[in-house]
């Protein structure tokens, strides 16, 4: 069972970029995530990854519109009820933003405190 570190209300995903090491594949839906303030829950995987942290994001109002998943050219809302989940890697603090580099992804979450 993964371990809570912090948690913060308010947060948002300011960058997700491939890391060159990254196999390619589905990695576009991450920028779907971009800019929607929402709460930030670091944990430390003490089982897939023991002693790498990894980032939930839980989303609510600041709603904005994005590509539909399952219907190309179409826009949908994204909002309250969605959230995604990192990958374990590496976490930096740098003070009102959190760093996290995975495997595949480098991402920027602002701090909104």
């Amino acid at each position: 069972m993964p371990r809570l570190i912090r948690q913060y209300e308010r947060a948002v995903l300011e960058s997700a970029v491939r890391n060159d090491e990254g196999s390619g594949g589905h990695w576009e839906w991450r920028e779907r995530y971009i800019g929607v303030e929402g709460v930030l829950s670091v944990y430390e995987s003490t089982s897939k990854a023991p002693g790498k942290c990894f980032i939930r994001m839980e989303y609510y109002g600041g709603y904005k519109l994005v590509p539909a998943d399952d219907s190309p050219g179409e826009l949908e809302i994204m909002g309250e009820g969605r959230f995604f989940t990192t990958s374990p890697g590496e976490l930096t603090d740098a003070g009102d933003q959190l760093w996290l580099t995975t495997k595949n992804s480098h991402y920027v979450f602002k701090l909104m405190i």
